[in-house]
């Protein structure tokens, strides 16, 4: 398992990142070949958030992007709860995708597949896959004129409409952009990669 570990307003000792990389070790046991993990450990200054020391954690596994993010108030604790979180992910992820080293294909599963004989003992994981078989559907469908602004325009009309995200024509590239609200209460744009 490849580890790289960055710090944000936190001094990352020998002992933490240990720590960090033992428990993201439990993981590995998933996969035969080493996982390329990203880490960013993290401690807001603000003194009114009272769970200000977050351990974000991002696995890349065969072309799917794995995260995981939690916050207490004590990072050796964010890091458990964030190694919990990403083990069980990465446990549904193969149960789910990889029966005998061969990738399953999701509609495999949707059509009835057994999941008791994936390779995974893991009962939760196994109900979890037989709900998931159960799609949400598209209930609603709306269209609209996608109009050319600015993202900082953008961002008006979506608070004036007190929506989550606003897409719009980027008037500076021409592509269809999106805005969002973050959950630090900023914003974010999503553009399309050239």
């Amino acid at each position: 398992m490849q580890v790289t570990v960055t710090g944000r307003n936190i001094e990352l000792t020998n002992a933490l990142k240990d720590y960090l990389k033992d428990k993201l070790h439990r993981a590995q046991k998933h996969f035969d070949h080493p996982l390329d993990v990203t880490a960013l450990l993290s401690v807001a200054k603000n003194p009114s958030i009272p769970d200000n020391q977050t351990a974000e954690i991002t696995i890349k596994v065969n072309g799917s992007i794995i995260r995981g993010q939690e916050s207490t108030e004590n990072m050796y604790a964010s890091i458990d709860l964030v190694a919990d979180k990403i083990e069980r992910q990465l446990r549904k992820f193969k149960t789910r995708y990889y029966h005998k080293g061969v990738k399953i294909r999701e509609t495999e599963i949707d059509e009835g597949m057994d999941v008791s004989s994936l390779p995974d003992n893991d009962e939760a994981i196994k109900r979890d896959i037989a709900f998931e078989a159960i799609k949400p559907r598209i209930v609603r469908s709306k269209k609209f004129p996608l109009k050319p602004m600015s993202p900082e325009e953008a961002c008006s009309q979506m608070d004036l409409l007190g929506h989550d995200f606003f897409m719009f024509i980027n008037s500076d590239t021409g592509h269809v952009n999106t805005v969002y609200h973050r959950r630090d209460k900023n914003y974010g744009l999503i553009e399309p990669k050239a």
